[in-house]
């Protein structure tokens, strides 16, 4: 049937979208819910069996029905199988979605888009992912402006929402699938932390039955593009409460929205205010990691002190005898129009301060190299730029930008300075904070500068056979094993520690 229609027509997707969706929210809604989360939660033989169940499509259709939630209708009754046939018929439908894209707007956006859809059922390390707001978070002095600002929204300390968190998670990903949980699932803390401190974790964390229709409702799109690859709007609350009890929706929504809570939380209420603090705090994060790293670096305010008073600077600069590295950190994000688009000024928009300004903060600091060997460090014809943001824009490299997401803007630059001290574009990385510090980490273990595994990588994106999108996948093809960061596990391990001791029953 799909060869009859023309797969590039948003009407078409337009049609198909509203019929499916009408169908849908013909059903019970607290029935088709119901399988939806038994379907989600059922027990996988592993990531990938997982993944071939299409959660981004259930829960697309769970969204649906949850928006009808106390609509004076008469439904139809269903059955699990029906609400199965319901999941494959959505799928059936709505793939003309990403077979139009793929045809009329080629790979890159293809790919942007299928990430930012299905990236966040990908299995990586929750425990780690946890250490690493420990890592951030929880040394800050008491009357920093983060840890007040999240006490006040939720009523609970950073400290004690990472502790919950990292007993949610080992309560989640035990072998059989959690389908709920109430305060008593934590008796185990009831005598270190204090039951309304739990349940007060539990409701910042989900979202009421009887606000779910409005809330799903309210983030529901018209375009069939938005509405699609969107990532789940449970990512905000994971869990439906419902009386006294906490349901899952699908395990790894859970997982992935407690990695990133308190950044999540923070940057959705006051995005200028909570930028304005967390900036420094994730500088400081990098030179860390850097330093653990055992590698020579030369910092902003160094780079400052030498160079022209005009003359813009990045974080650090890593000086190598066979290549410069010119890093930095840039606390942005993309609002969801600029990550499911098919408008390169959408993306190109929403980067031009960060990214693209990393870009060309590095060319200015490496024509002052050029133009002076003596001043920081020998130019090094051989370069790379790392644009680091906590989360992942899914940008790709230089090159991704140069042919696609910011083409016009890509070429502004380069047209400002000589091509002599030009950094290749394919020489250029977007890395989220977990890719950097698992590229130094594993760097030191294997004893291997970072500029051999980012030549690899250009080396590896010139055939389209070994070309990777995401900088991990480069990560974990060179090393034998990918390592994380001493300092960021060692944090984790030491809170999970504190918390053990606690609960341990004395020897007497």
């Amino acid at each position: 049937m799909i060869k009859n229609l023309d797969i590039q027509s948003d009407a078409v997707a337009k049609l198909r979208m509203d019929a499916i969706r009408s169908e849908i929210q013909g059903y019970n809604p607290e029935l088709f819910i119901e399988f939806c989360m038994q379907y989600n939660l059922q027990k996988f033989d592993d990531n990938l069996h997982m993944l071939r169940h299409m959660p981004w499509v259930v829960n697309l259709c769970l969204k649906w029905s949850a928006s009808v939630i106390g609509k004076n209708r008469k439904f139809k009754t269903l059955n699990k199988n029906q609400a199965i046939a319901l999941f494959q018929k959505a799928y059936e439908n709505l793939n003309i979605i990403p077979l139009g894209l793929e045809k009329k707007n080629g790979l890159h956006f293809f790919l942007r888009n299928n990430l930012y859809q299905q990236g966040i059922y990908q299995k990586i390390d929750a425990l780690n992912s946890i250490s690493r707001q420990v890592f951030l978070f929880s040394k800050l002095e008491s009357n920093h402006k983060i840890k007040q600002s999240f006490f006040k929204l939720t009523n609970i300390s950073i400290e004690d929402f990472l502790k919950l968190s990292f007993i949610l998670i080992s309560i989640i990903t035990i072998e059989n699938p959690v389908r709920k949980m109430n305060i008593n699932t934590f008796n185990l803390l009831f005598p270190i932390i204090s039951k309304d401190t739990i349940e007060r974790f539990l409701r910042v964390i989900s979202i009421n039955y009887e606000d779910l229709p409005a809330f799903s409702k309210l983030k529901t799109f018209d375009k069939p593009l938005l509405e699609y690859y969107s990532s789940s709007p449970y990512l905000e609350n994971p869990l439906i409460k419902k009386d006294s009890e906490y349901f899952q929706i699908h395990t790894q929504l859970t997982s992935r929205s407690i990695q990133t809570f308190i950044y999540d939380l923070l940057r959705r209420t006051d995005a200028e205010k909570f930028m304005d603090s967390f900036g420094s705090v994730f500088e400081r994060s990098l030179e860390k990691i850097i330093q653990e790293g055992n590698i020579d670096f030369i910092t902003e305010n160094h780079l400052k002190e030498i160079l022209p008073k005009d003359n813009k600077v990045i974080d650090f600069l890593i000086p190598h005898m066979n290549a410069n590295i010119f890093i930095d950190a840039k606390g942005v994000e993309i609002h969801q129009k600029g990550m499911v688009t098919l408008r390169p000024e959408d993306i190109s928009g929403k980067i031009k301060t960060s990214v693209l300004k990393a870009i060309e903060q590095a060319h200015e600091v490496n024509r002052e190299i050029y133009l002076d060997e003596k001043i920081i460090t020998p130019f090094r014809k051989a370069s790379f730029i790392i644009c680091i943001t906590y989360k992942n824009l899914f940008l790709g490299n230089g090159s991704f930008l140069a042919s696609t997401y910011a083409k016009n803007e890509m070429q502004k630059i380069y047209d400002k300075f000589n091509i002599d001290y030009h950094i290749p574009e394919e020489n250029i990385f977007c890395l989220a904070f977990d890719e950097f510090e698992y590229l130094i980490a594993s760097c030191k273990n294997a004893n291997v500068p970072p500029y051999v595994v980012l030549q690899y990588a250009v080396e590896k994106n010139k055939e389209p056979s070994s070309a990777a999108f995401l900088f991990s996948q480069h990560t974990e093809s060179y090393f034998d094993k990918v390592t994380n960061s001493h300092i960021i596990n060692d944090m984790g391990k030491e809170m999970v520690q504190s918390l053990l001791d606690k609960i341990k029953p004395n020897d007497d």
